[in-house]
């Protein structure tokens, strides 16, 4: 099953209007699993599988006296597809204001979500890092500067514990406040050159995941009766 960057895009934004995300939460969410699937994220797989757990659940609140007074957050095993956007415009706030911030997010149970996020921040911000352990138990890394993210395997001091994620984010690349790692297995080397080769290409979401997106997008979908025959559900003429 073959489909474009478009029709995946507008495929998840009708699944999560259909799982009740808001005007708004619907198109960032959207984009961000359409992101992770560009790229060969497989965020069609991520979002299959977080379907039941956000399905009907919409919650993006934000404490943000709670969090003004402390670099670690806890999200509370919330998906980072309802408070993620949130967070990072907090998050590029408080980057003008202070040039650089280090922040922890405890109970985060979908880190992968953080990559789309801090590479669409970019284009605001100078440097942006993070890490967190995988699936596997292995520390992975991203690193922004500018328009160019690499994502890779990471050889550091900093170690985080599961579910936890370390962020950096500054206005100024050369920062001396900036924590140095090393991603020393590179995976993925995203820039300009790179993104037009994925949209050049078709992208292919496992087909049983993309019929758990797909039966939620049909949500949408305007119930056939004999109203909506008549008025061809949305049909018509610019005389109507």
């Amino acid at each position: 099953m073959n489909f474009s960057y478009y029709e995946i895009y507008i495929t998840s934004l009708r699944a999560f209007n259909g799982m009740g995300f808001p005007f708004g939460a619907d198109e960032d969410a959207a984009f961000m699993t359409t992101w992770l699937e560009l790229y060969r994220f497989k965020g069609i797989k991520k979002l299959a599988k977080l379907s039941k757990k956000i399905d009907k659940k919409f919650d993006a609140k934000i404490d943000l006296e709670k969090i003004k007074s402390s670099s670690l957050i806890n999200i509370d095993h919330s998906s980072l597809l309802m408070k993620g956007p949130g967070l990072f415009d907090y998050f590029y706030q408080e980057t003008i204001k202070n040039h650089y911030i280090k922040i922890i997010l405890n109970n985060c149970i979908d880190p992968i979500f953080l990559i789309p996020l801090a590479q669409r921040l970019s284009a605001k911000l100078d440097f942006v890092s993070a890490c967190w352990k995988n699936d596997k138990n292995k520390t992975i890394g991203i690193k922004i500067i500018k328009n160019k993210t690499i994502v890779g395997e990471l050889k550091s001091k900093i170690v985080p514990l599961k579910k936890q994620v370390f962020l950096q984010f500054s206005t100024n690349r050369k920062s001396s406040k900036i924590e140095k790692f090393n991603i020393h297995k590179i995976e993925y080397e995203i820039n300009a050159q790179f993104k037009q080769q994925c949209l050049e290409k078709s992208l292919n979401p496992n087909a049983d995941d993309w019929k758990i997106i797909s039966k939620l997008a049909h949500r949408t979908f305007v119930p056939e009766s004999e109203e909506s025959r008549q008025k061809g559900a949305g049909g018509g003429d610019d005389n109507d």
